[in-house]
């Protein structure tokens, strides 16, 4: 957390306490006393209702002018670029929607009769990817660490607010029917139960650990490193008397009253002086040596009260674990290999975090750690979520002088890779669909199938999804892989793919048709432009070219509706699911009065819905593609019944621009 959330404290960070009150927490701990919840990692942000509107708030500056607005949000530049600043305003809109479905009254109850409580909240999900890959998108105000601010001192104050807190799990049910139609749920954050380690005499070492360092007893940890820096101060500063040692201790240890380094070697040579100052910059690297024995008994028992929790907000725990244990064994290999800039550095930092992680094997859990509440404190958990943070961030990102590892890395694997990448609606795959994934699975390094996730005549993305999946496993096409984006419109999906750090090096086949004309090769351009670390190719150099009867998903989907044979749409190698596919469409398909016109008749009521994007759509080029997106923050408008001649008229319109054929 950052921002107005602060640091959220490991309890070493506490330098007011004592270990005493560290062993009661870590024995609650283990007993599974403690009451908290899952840690996520999101973007954080504040959110409240002030003078009539909802609010957010990143930082104090916000929160003192009573928080942003919509426009404020939709105007803040923000560091993660336009993406980042999309998946606020996509999370603001939702928040809208669920206040909407609260009366004033209620909404006073919850953020005070005058809009002075903010709710700690974090985004999170697919919108806003960080190291865990979510599988919904959520707005998950938190349970603790709300905050107001104070005009009298110019300061944020941790809230008590209990009872309205209380009030806001009541009505959180209503959240979710509110915000069913946008593309964030809000919820309050969920509660998470640690494991209970039976153990003693691993609690006990543990504790022996700890008391080794010589911190015991009703010690302080600002009493603990007070004894350690002042001989250690003392023994690397032999110009400096007693009282000097004192108060350079003082400054290293944060003490604001202490005086600063020219005043306490006022009337030393220039040197000496130089030197206090040099020691006095190294205090933050000193200090976190002299806590690091301590950090690194607790970093062990937090592993094993977070060891193989599910978080609540992944489907597959198993997958995403083994997902990151590969991308923590790629950087940590990348940092032992690395010899650029500041190479010490980033071997210093590998040194440190393999200290607590060992090796990243040891990764066994999704859950980022756990929150909780003690003595009006806030305090976390988080086993080895933090190490492998620190390695993945210092791969993808770099630090400081030390440059981005991933990029080079990349680029060197898939130096040649071949990609297609083919976007579409298949709602549901028929047999031409899966001719045209073998085509590509054949001349291809791997195939990436990317389906809509827009529901068709009722068939959702994720039933669409299951169908493919059944008709590749049967033809044994083993280099495919299908995914559902985020992302409504195919078109901008596939070029998010292609800009995604595992393309880095790679070459790109946009999936297209023989029957597309040029639009495909213009639509390849228009790609080539947003890309920036692949190549991509001619898709004309290796269209798919349909052999036999044109099938098409609404004939398809009509078909299912009526209950007709479907046997005709489906692969050779997937005769025999024709009831279980049957069985399990004909659970989703609803009543639809559509006259039959290929894929562009989606197209045509989106066009005629969004006037505006009709630029971004005619740029696509041949294949199964549909949608766009709205601009940053706008609302969906609501459709209007479409006639047969405005459909005609608009998929003239369309088939002018592109100057191609698509099918459905």
């Amino acid at each position: 957390m950052g921002g107005v959330a602060g640091h959220l404290s490991h309890l070493y960070d506490n330098r007011d306490l004592t270990f005493n009150k560290m062993a009661e927490i870590l024995q609650k701990a283990a007993k599974g006393e403690l009451v908290g919840t899952e840690k996520t990692d999101g973007y954080n942000i504040f959110l409240g209702y002030v003078d009539g509107k909802p609010r957010a708030a990143r930082n104090k500056g916000d929160m003192s002018r009573g928080g942003m607005t919509f426009e404020d949000l939709i105007n803040r530049e923000f560091r993660g670029g336009e993406e980042s600043k999309r998946a606020y305003v996509t999370a603001f809109n939702a928040y809208v929607a669920a206040l909407d479905s609260l009366s004033e009254k209620e909404k006073s109850q919850i953020f005070g009769p005058n809009g002075e409580i903010f709710y700690n909240t974090e985004i999170q999900g697919p919108v806003a990817p960080n190291v865990v890959n979510y599988d919904e998108n959520v707005v998950n105000i938190h349970r603790m660490g709300h905050k107001k601010y104070n005009k009298e001192d110019n300061s944020l104050e941790v809230v008590a607010n209990e009872k309205q807190s209380a009030f806001l799990d009541k009505v959180i049910d209503r959240f979710e029917e509110a915000t069913a139609d946008e593309d964030f749920s809000v919820r309050r954050t969920a509660f998470l139960t640690l494991n209970k380690i039976t153990d003693e005499e691993f609690i006990q070492k543990v504790l022996d650990r700890i008391q080794r360092t010589g911190y015991s007893g009703d010690m302080t940890i600002n009493d603990y490193l007070r004894n350690k820096l002042t001989p250690f101060t003392a023994k690397n500063l032999p110009e400096l008397d007693d009282e000097r040692v004192k108060l350079l201790v003082r400054r290293m240890l944060g003490d604001k009253s202490a005086p600063t380094t020219s005043q306490i070697t006022k009337g030393m040579n220039r040197n000496i002086k130089e030197k206090v100052s040099g020691f006095n910059r190294s205090s933050k690297f000193i200090i976190g040596k002299l806590i690091q024995p301590i950090e690194l008994a607790i970093h062990d028992f937090a592993v094993e009260l977070l060891r193989g929790l599910k978080s609540a907000y992944i489907l597959d725990n198993e997958a995403e674990v083994e997902r990151l244990k590969k991308e923590t064994e790629d950087a940590i290999r990348a940092i032992q290999t690395y010899d650029g800039p500041e190479k010490k550095a980033a071997q210093d930092i590998l040194v440190r975090q393999l200290d607590k992680l060992k090796h990243h094997g040891n990764i066994d859990t999704v859950v980022e750690g756990f929150v909780f509440q003690y003595d009006g404190q806030m305090y976390k958990f988080t086993g080895n979520f933090a190490p492998m943070n620190q390695l993945l961030g210092l791969f993808k990102y770099g630090r400081g002088k030390i440059p981005q590892m991933v990029r080079e890395m990349l680029m060197e694997q898939n130096k040649g890779e071949t990609v297609a990448i083919l976007p579409g609606k298949f709602k549901p795959a028929h047999r031409g669909h899966l001719d045209m994934i073998e085509h590509y699975s054949k001349i291809a390094d791997r195939v990436v199938v990317l389906i809509s996730p827009k529901e068709k005549d009722g068939i959702t993305a994720k039933t669409a999804e299951v169908i493919l999946n059944l008709y590749l496993d049967d033809a044994n096409l083993t280099n495919v892989d299908v995914e559902i984006p985020q992302t409504a419109s195919p078109v901008r999906a596939a070029m998010e793919y292609g800009n995604s750090p595992e393309m880095k090096g790679a070459k790109i086949i946009l999936g297209a048709s023989t029957k597309g004309g040029d639009a495909a090769e213009r639509f390849a351009g228009n790609v080539q432009k947003y890309v920036e670390d692949a190549e991509v190719l001619n898709p004309l150099d290796y269209a798919f070219d349909p052999i036999g009867e044109v099938l098409s998903a609404t004939d398809f989907r009509n078909a299912l509706k009526n209950d007709e044979d479907i046997e005709r749409f489906l692969p050779d190698t997937s005769k025999d699911r024709v009831d279980y596919i049957a069985d399990m469409v004909n659970k989703e398909l609803k009543e639809v009065n559509e006259p039959f016109l290929g894929i562009f008749r989606g197209l045509v009521d989106e066009v005629l819905e969004e006037e505006d994007e009709l630029e971004e759509i005619s740029s696509m080029a041949g294949g199964s593609v549909e949608g766009y997106a709205l601009p940053l923050g706008a609302k969906p408008r609501k459709r209007k019944k479409v006639s047969e001649k405005e459909v005609n008229e608009a998929l003239n319109y369309l088939l002018q621009k592109l100057g191609v054929q698509l099918n459905d």
